[in-house]
C-alpha cells in the first residue's frame, strides 16, 4: 500500500487494492489533509516516502517551510539513504544550513539541503532541477522511484494567495507525474472546508488524518473513482515498498 494499515472492508478490498496499484503505477498526487501533530503527520508522510529496504532505493524530497524542521530530517534518515542521489530537503533562510544537524543524537549523515530565500517561481525551479538530477543518477526514473512531501501549502496560501497556488500546484504536479512520481502536500484542513474543496480537483487522491484513542488513523478519497476507504490504523515506523 501507499501507507500503513489494512484494506478495508471484504467487498472494497480488490478496488482499493487496485486504485493503490494505479497510483502507484500512473505516478500520483495526493493531498493531505486534518489537523494532527507535527509528529504524527511526519508519521504518516514517512509511510509515503517509502520503505528504507526498498530496492531500487527511493529517491525523496522533503520542501519544508521551516528551516530547523528536525521531522522534515527526520523522514529522510528513516526511508533510505542519505546521499545526494537519494535525498534533498528544501527550506527557506540561511539557518536552514544547519538544520539536517540539529538532531544530535542521530548519525551525522545529512541530506543535501537547498535553502530558498527567494520567490515562489525560484521554489518551483527548485524542485524541477532536483527532480531532474534525479532522473539522471537514476538513468531514467521508475514507477514510484520519485517521492515529495511538501509542507508548504500553508504557507504559499498565506504568502501569495489561492490562485498563485492553485498555479504552482498545477505544475508541479505535472512535472512529478511527468516522471511517474508519487507526491504528497500537507493542508492541515478539514475535508469539507473551502479551500479543501478548491484544490482537491488537482490531486488523484485525498487521504484524511486524524487522532483515534492515541492513534494515527487514514482515510481514502479517490478523485476518479466512487470509492472511499474505511478509516484505516497508519502504525508508527510502517512503509511502503
Amino acid at each position: 500500500m501507499l501507507a500503513g494499515g489494512g484494506m478495508g472492508p471484504d467487498d472494497d478490498g480488490v478496488s482499493f487494492a487496485h486504485a493503490l496499484a494505479t497510483l502507484k503505477e500512473q505516478g500520483s498526487a495526493l493531498l493531505v489533509v486534518g489537523s494532527v501533530p507535527e509528529e504524527l503527520f511526519a508519521d504518516a508522510s514517512a509511510t509515503m516516502l517509502g520503505d528504507p529496504a526498498a530496492d531500487p532505493p527511493r529517491r525523496r524530497l522533503v520542501v519544508t517551510p521551516e528551516p530547523n524542521r528536525v521531522d522534515a530530517v527526520r523522514r529522510l534518515r528513516e526511508t533510505g539513504p542519505l546521499s545526494s542521489e537519494y535525498a534533498r530537503l528544501v527550506t527557506r533562510g540561511e539557518s536552514a544550513r544547519s538544520a539536517a544537524t540539529a538532531d544530535h543524537s542521530l548519525d551525522q549523515v545529512t541530506p543535501r539541503t537547498h535553502v530558498i530565500d527567494g520567490s515562489i517561481r525560484e521554489l518551483g525551479a527548485t524542485i524541477a532541477e532536483v527532480i531532474d538530477e534525479f532522473d539522471l543518477f537514476a538513468g531514467g526514473l521508475a514507477p514510484a522511484e520519485f517521492r515529495m512531501a511538501f509542507d508548504c501549502l500553508p504557507t504559499l496560501l498565506s504568502t501569495y494567495g489561492r490562485e498563485a497556488a492553485f498555479r504552482f500546484l498545477h505544475v508541479t504536479i505535472a512535472q512529478a507525474r511527468a516522471v511517474s512520481g508519487l507526491v504528497h502536500f500537507r493542508l492541515p484542513r478539514t475535508l469539507d472546508s473551502e479551500v479543501v474543496r478548491l484544490f482537491r480537483p488537482l490531486f488523484d487522491a485525498t487521504v484524511e488524518l486524524r487522532l483515534e484513542g492515541g492513534g494515527l488513523d487514514q482515510r481514502w478519497h479517490f478523485r476518479d473513482r466512487d470509492l472511499t476507504s474505511d478509516w484505516l490504523p497508519i502504525e508508527r515506523s510502517a512503509h511502503e515498498k
